[in-house]
């Protein structure tokens, strides 16, 4: 399981000729990340007198970024197994035209479910740019630079998980399919855009320089 490595271990695994981890997996962990260090803004938050107004709503956020990181970390081995479908989908024998059939579906299947499962990264990340804004608003203020930080790992979580979408739909001979996934990519793209335009704003009133 490449969430049980090290840190150490994992980077290094990722600067190697290896696949996995690969995009979309780094992708699940900004995301991961980013709802951590939202969750850390929430902890210096809940139980402060002087935050006794936002209690409440941090105690509903506190679930809301549990909920995502635990997600998005399952996303890191996720994305790799669904990698490996697809690989073991080309192992299949074509020796004949209907192993050949067989194969080519089977690839194609594989290869959709790719694509889903890196788009579900791309809108659980989109969830935690969301999250973040709220945390802005109810977190800590002196916590602000991790509030951003909390946005903007997501943000690049969502990028890093389309584009794998992509890669993978360049392989799929289903039209239709191709362009409802691409429609969707679109959409998370623009939500993304403006809710990084939104959360730097929002962290720009709480930071003087």
């Amino acid at each position: 399981m490449l969430i049980d490595k090290s840190i150490t271990d994992f980077v290094d695994d990722l600067a190697s000729e290896s696949p996995m981890p690969g995009g979309g997996g780094v992708a699940a962990l900004a995301g991961a990340l980013g709802a951590a260090l939202g969750l850390m803004v929430c902890n210096l938050t809940e139980g402060k007198e002087k935050f006794k107004d936002v209690q409440e709503s941090v105690v509903k956020l506190k679930q809301e970024g549990t909920r995502l990181k635990d997600e998005l970390l399952s996303g890191i081995d996720g994305d790799g197994h669904a990698y490996l479908e697809i690989v073991n989908a080309y192992k299949l024998p074509k020796s004949n035209e209907n192993e050949i059939l067989i194969r080519k579906q089977a690839v194609q299947e594989a290869t959709k479910k790719a694509a889903r499962y890196s788009l579900s990264v791309g809108q659980s990340c989109l969830q935690v740019m969301n999250f973040a804004i709220n945390v802005v608003h109810s977190g800590n203020p002196n916590a602000a630079s991790e509030s951003l930080a909390c946005g903007l790992l997501a943000y690049a979580g969502v990028y890093a998980a389309l584009v794998t979408v992509e890669i993978n739909l360049a392989s799929i001979s289903d039209r239709i399919f191709v362009q409802e996934i691409l429609a969707i990519n679109i959409s998370i793209k623009e939500q993304a855009e403006a809710l990084k335009k939104q959360i730097t704003l929002d962290v720009a009133k709480h930071i003087i320089i």
